[in-house]
C-alpha cells in the first residue's frame, strides 16, 4: 500500500492557516504508535457515539470494522455534557470538541488549532468526511493544508440539511456548498446507486462511487422477539422529524385500523416531531393503537425487527435508509415512498415490499392491509428481502471502502 509523504510540521507548510496556529503546531508532538502510515483513518462526523443518526449507526459499525483489520481509527466528533474530550471506544480514538445544540441537532464547531493538533499527531493517510457543517469546512482546510487525501460520503442533500425552517432559505446557498465541498475532496461516496447519478449530474466533479450501507446486525436466529398483542403490528424506526412524513404514516395506519382494530403501530425514535404526532395520533383515534417506543439502543431495536409483521419508512427525503435494510435483514416485508432516491433499489414492488404514493395514505393503507389479511405473503416478502439484504454484509462493504481508500491514498492529494 502507498503512503503519504508526510514530514513533521513547520509554519511554512500551510500558508493558508493563520500564523498564531502554524506556531503552535511547529511545537505540537508528532509521536507515531500502532499500525503503519498506511493504514491510519480519522472519520469526521457531528454524530457517532452514542448515536443520534443513522449516520452515527453506520460509523460505529464502520470504525470496529476497519479496526478489526488492523487500522489505526480516530474520529472528530461532537461533545455533549459530560463527555471527555478524548476516549478510547472499542478500540477508536475518539476526539471531542466544542460543540453547540442547534436545531436539536449537536454541532461541533472546532477551532483550526485543536484540528491541526489532532491531525498532526494521528497522521492519517485519509481523512473521511460524514457530515456537511462548520466542522468538515475547517477540516477541509486544515486537511488540504497539510496534504492530506479527502473522501465524504454524501449521506444527506441539500433538502435534509435545511428541514428546521428557519434553515429553509438557506436552502440554495447550502446546495451550492455541497457542490463547492464535494469538488475539493478525491472521491465521493454514494449510498445509492440512484443518488451517485444525480450527484454527477448535480455538479459535482469528483469521481463518485456507489457504496451501499452495511447492514449493522449479525445473526437473527439469536435475537429474542420483544413481547407483543396478536395484533398485526406495523414498525417505523428513525428520527421524528419533518422529512420523516410521519403523519403520512398515522393516516394510513388509521385507515387501517378501521378494517383491523387491533392493529399495532410501533414508533422508534425521538426527535421534534414527537408532540405533534402525539396530537395527530389522539385526533385520529388511533393513540391507543400507536405505541411511542423513544430511542432504542441497538439490541433493543432487533428486538422489535424480530417482533413485528411489517416495516414502513414514510421518508419523502432518504438517500438509503439503513433501517429499511436492517428490516430487511429480519425478512420483514418493507414498505417505501418513491419519492426516496433508492426507493427502487430497495423495493421491488411485489417481490420483497411495496412502493406507495406519500401523498395518498390510501395506497399505504391498501398495501398494509394486504400484508396484514396475508400471513403467507408476509413470509414471501421477507424472505425475498433478506436475500436482498445479504449484499450488504459488513465484509464486502468494508472491502470496497479499503479499496477505495488505497486508491485515493495511491492517486494523491486532489488537484
Amino acid at each position: 500500500m502507498d503512503t503519504l509523504p508526510l514530514t513533521p510540521p513547520t509554519a511554512a507548510r500551510w500558508p493558508a492557516l493563520q500564523e498564531p496556529t502554524a506556531r503552535a503546531l511547529a511545537a505540537a508532538p508528532f509521536s507515531v504508535v500502532g499500525p503503519s502510515l498506511g493504514q491510519r483513518i480519522c472519520m469526521i462526523s457531528d454524530d457517532f457515539f452514542p448515536a443520534a443518526t443513522g449516520v452515527g449507526v453506520y460509523l460505529q459499525l464502520v470504525c470496529k470494522q476497519l479496526v478489526g483489520r488492523g487500522y489505526r481509527v480516530s474520529i472528530i466528533t461532537s461533545r455533549r455534557a459530560g463527555e471527555p474530550e478524548q476516549e478510547d471506544w472499542q478500540g477508536v480514538t475518539v476526539y471531542r470538541v466544542f460543540t453547540v445544540k442547534l436545531f436539536g441537532f449537536y454541532q461541533a464547531l472546532p477551532s483550526q488549532t485543536a484540528l491541526c493538533r489532532i491531525l498532526t499527531h494521528e497522521r492519517p493517510n485519509v481523512i473521511h468526511h460524514h457530515y456537511l457543517g462548520i466542522m468538515m469546512m475547517r477540516v477541509c482546510a486544515v486537511a488540504e493544508s497539510l496534504g492530506l487525501p479527502q473522501v465524504a460520503t454524501y449521506h444527506f442533500s441539500s433538502e435534509v440539511l435545511t428541514q428546521p425552517w428557519p434553515m429553509r432559505p438557506l436552502r440554495g446557498l447550502i446546495r451550492r456548498l455541497v457542490v463547492r465541498y464535494n469538488n475539493r475532496f478525491n472521491l465521493v461516496l454514494a449510498p445509492s446507486q440512484n443518488l451517485a447519478r444525480q450527484i454527477a449530474e448535480g455538479g459535482i466533479r469528483t469521481p463518485v462511487r456507489y457504496l451501499t450501507n452495511p447492514v449493522a446486525f449479525g445473526a437473527t436466529d439469536t435475537v429474542v422477539p420483544t413481547p407483543r398483542s396478536s395484533g398485526f403490528t406495523i414498525l417505523y424506526a428513525g428520527r421524528l422529524g419533518v422529512e420523516k412524513n410521519l403523519p403520512y404514516l398515522l393516516r394510513g395506519f388509521a385507515q387501517l385500523v378501521h378494517r383491523y382494530p387491533d392493529a399495532v403501530l410501533w414508533v422508534a425514535g425521538r426527535g421534534p416531531e414527537q408532540a405533534s404526532l402525539e396530537h395527530l395520533s389522539t385526533k385520529l383515534g388511533i393513540a391507543n393503537r400507536v405505541r411511542f417506543l423513544g430511542f432504542l439502543d441497538h439490541p433493543t431495536l432487533a428486538k422489535h425487527y424480530a417482533a413485528c409483521d411489517a416495516f414502513v419508512l414514510p421518508s419523502l427525503l432518504e438517500a438509503q435508509s439503513l433501517v429499511t435494510l436492517e428490516a430487511m435483514w429480519f425478512a420483514k416485508p418493507v414498505i417505501v415512498t418513491n419519492a426516496i432516491v433508492s426507493a427502487a433499489e430497495l423495493v421491488e414492488a411485489g417481490v420483497n415490499g411495496f412502493v406507495v404514493d406519500p401523498a395518498s395514505p390510501a395506497d399505504l393503507a391498501e398495501r398494509l392491509r394486504q400484508l396484514a389479511c396475508d400471513p403467507a405473503l408476509r413470509i414471501a416478502l421477507g424472505a425475498a428481502g433478506r436475500q436482498r439484504a445479504l449484499a450488504c454484509q459488513p465484509e464486502p462493504v468494508i472491502d470496497s471502502l479499503v479499496q477505495s481508500y488505497r486508491e485515493v491514498m495511491t492517486a494523491g492529494v486532489h488537484g
